[in-house]
This record gives structure tokens, sequence and C-alpha cells, in this order.
């Protein structure tokens, strides 16, 4: 019941949601059952597992076919609805050498720019 006051709080002003515990504490299945409830009239969901055989490339191709284009460099979900986007198991990706996890690194561009580079000849924004 706290989670899901939490995570309607949350959607309600479009804030990014993690939640962190030990194993067998219910995240998931909480997760899945506030999604499950949600009107799909006003939200589009994209349900990803990181393993560590997830790319960042991987994450982009998943959110690129979640949305549609709208103008020329502008992408989004079906008009009037939202993306929500969940991803179990998020510290699963593989470590390169820098350090860093790149499908983690991409994510936190996502987050924090809206956005994302088209991985062409360009490099353009979307």
């Amino acid at each position: 019941v706290r989670t899901t006051w939490l995570l309607n709080s949350l959607v309600a002003v479009e804030k990014a949601v993690m939640l962190v515990g030990d194993s067998g504490t219910a995240k998931t299945v909480s997760i899945q059952n506030y999604l499950n409830i949600l009107s799909m009239e006003r939200y589009q969901t994209l349900n990803m597992n990181f393993s560590s055989r997830t790319s960042s490339m991987d994450l982009q191709r998943s959110i690129e076919e979640s949305t549609e284009k709208r103008t020329k460099d502008t992408y989004g979900p079906p008009m009037g609805k939202k993306l929500i986007l969940f991803i179990d198991d998020t510290n699963m990706p593989k470590v390169d050498t820098y350090g860093t996890q790149q499908p983690i690194a991409l994510l936190k561009m996502v987050i924090e720019r809206k956005g994302l580079y088209d991985r062409g000849k360009e490099l353009n924004w979307k």
C-alpha cells in the first residue's frame, strides 16, 4: 500500500523512481502490480530485464521501438500517453574497462536530459 502510494505520487509529477532492497522483498511484484492497474489509455509501459549481456544499444532499441516519430527529431509515446519504463535487475550489466555500465549510463542520460542521440552518422539528438 505504501509503495503504491509512493509510485502514484511520483508518477503523477513525472519523476523517476528506483526501488532498492534485498532479494525477495517484493520490489518487482509491487511494481508489476502497480503497472497492471494503470490506465492503458493514459500510459504505455515498457518492461525490460537487464542481464550481463545487456548493452546500451539494446536499451536504446527498446526505447525507440516503444516510441513513434512526431517531427524530424522528436520522438515519444503515442499522443496522449506517457511512457513508463520498468527495468528489473538494473545492477546486472557488465562493467566495461572504464568502470561504467553502459546501459545504466544511457538510462541516466535519458532521465536527466529527456532524450538520446541517434547512433547514425550525424549523431542527432532525439
